[in-house]
């Protein structure tokens, strides 16, 4: 929610911290159901539509996983830990569900497709960040990076992914 004109987690907000008197608004992002409760679904649509996971389909033996560097494996720790609270997206000012999909939604791009194993769909995703409401319309405030409560490196996987899609649009050109 937004709390004295932030966006944060009400739940780690500690009254005896705020400033006095508090005053409590619902995101201005997202559809207001009632009161304080919004509806994030948005959020999840675009983490279906730049297919956020990795299939397992079961048909080989999964055994140990690939072998990364440590400097991937902590980067990645970094974007697991997003909990998909929306503090990023209530922050951004180019955000909205029609003008671009959001900084939440391409760190879990940059999650997945850092993988070996989620690389093998990696196009898939970047496609889904190169539409009309996509990466490109970051308007690099880097309020995103402020307002996350687990300190994700936000801009940092912004700029990686602006880079992977460059790249797709360009050897795809090519191939075309």
């Amino acid at each position: 929610m937004v709390i004295n004109g932030r966006a944060r987690q009400s739940c780690s907000a500690l009254v005896d911290n705020l400033e006095q008197p508090i005053k409590l608004e619902p995101m201005s992002k997202f559809p207001n159901v009632r009161d304080l409760i919004v509806d994030r679904s948005q959020m999840f649509d675009h983490l279906r539509r730049v297919h956020a996971w990795v299939e397992l389909d079961g048909t080989h033996d999964l055994g140990p996983g690939p072998r990364m560097s440590q400097d991937d494996v902590q980067e990645r720790y970094a974007y697991s830990r997003c909990m998909t609270c929306g503090c990023c997206l209530e922050a951004c000012p180019q955000y909205d569900e029609d003008h671009y999909i959001g900084p939440q939604a391409i760190a879990q791009v940059r999650l997945f497709n850092m993988h070996p194993s989620g690389n093998m769909t990696r196009d898939e995703r970047l496609e889904g960040i190169m539409g009309d409401d996509g990466i490109t319309n970051c308007g690099n405030a880097q309020n995103c990076v402020q307002a996350c409560p687990m300190g994700i490196p936000l801009t940092r996987a912004i700029y990686e992914e602006n880079r992977e899609t460059v790249l797709h649009g360009l050897l795809g050109w090519l191939k075309g």
